[in-house]
């Protein structure tokens, strides 16, 4: 099976290993299978891939399979994103569809709910264009509803803060205090693990990712020039004048 790239390779049972280990591998093959027969458009299929995978990454770590452990941390990752994408689907669905003079409006005139670059064909009509903010531009409160609709858990620590989280996927976004309605000066990105930080990067801010060339480099946006950082190697991107 695939579902962003998720692939269990497995290994053989051998009788001279310990109980743990040999707990570990049949855990490991029983989650193989679950993963190998996945259905990535089906949200129960998902998830009894995730039971599974979570429960044999419990016992390989129990019998310290690092092997094990490592291919079973990023199918559980690469999981938890799927399911994340399937609830933010489902959440778009049950949205209330448009009235046929709205979609009118909407198909002339664009959508300012979404950001500008991006465009969505509700069924039964032509293509809409997104005219609004990108998510580098939105204010706390814009940025707040804008995750809400797309199923994120958003919390408000602070007035000047807005934490979005969906599985393994979060953006923390700083703002002046008060807010009002400026643009964050800080955002911090943690990707879903299956997408990579270009793609990142350019959902957040609308630049052209062949101008995006290196791991550090700076975006103009309508709140001038921010500078970036990413660290690959904990799949996180800071935008903007963060901390450190």
């Amino acid at each position: 099976m695939k579902v962003a790239g998720v692939l269990l390779v497995g290994g053989a049972l051998l009788g001279c290993e310990s109980a743990e280990t040999k707990a570990c591998l049949t855990s490991y093959a029983a989650a193989q299978e679950k993963v190998t027969a996945v259905d990535a458009k089906s949200k129960p299929s998902v998830e009894a891939s995730l039971g599974a995978v979570e429960a044999a990454l419990a016992t390989c770590k129990q019998a310290q399979r690092h092997g094990e452990v490592d291919q079973l941390i990023s199918a559980k990752n690469q999981l938890v994103a799927q399911v994340g994408a399937l609830d933010r689907r489902a959440k778009r669905k049950a949205r209330k569809a448009p009235s046929a003079e709205e979609l009118k409006r909407l198909e002339k005139e664009g959508d300012p709910s979404c950001p500008k670059g991006q465009a969505y064909r509700p069924e039964g009509s032509k293509e809409i264009r997104c005219i609004g903010p990108q998510l580098a531009e939105m204010s706390a409160g814009v940025a707040a509803r804008y995750f809400e609709e797309l199923g994120f858990r958003v919390t408000r620590p602070a007035p000047s803060r807005v934490e979005a989280e969906h599985g393994a996927e979060r953006t923390t976004l700083v703002y002046a205090a008060p807010p009002g309605d400026s643009a964050p000066r800080c955002i911090e990105l943690v990707p879903a693990p299956d997408i990579p930080w270009l793609e990142a990067l350019t959902r957040a801010t609308g630049v052209n990712p062949s101008k995006l060339k290196s791991t550090t480099g700076k975006v103009k946006l309508t709140q001038g020039e921010l500078s970036y950082v990413v660290d690959e190697k904990n799949n996180s991107i800071q935008l903007g004048d963060c901390p450190g």
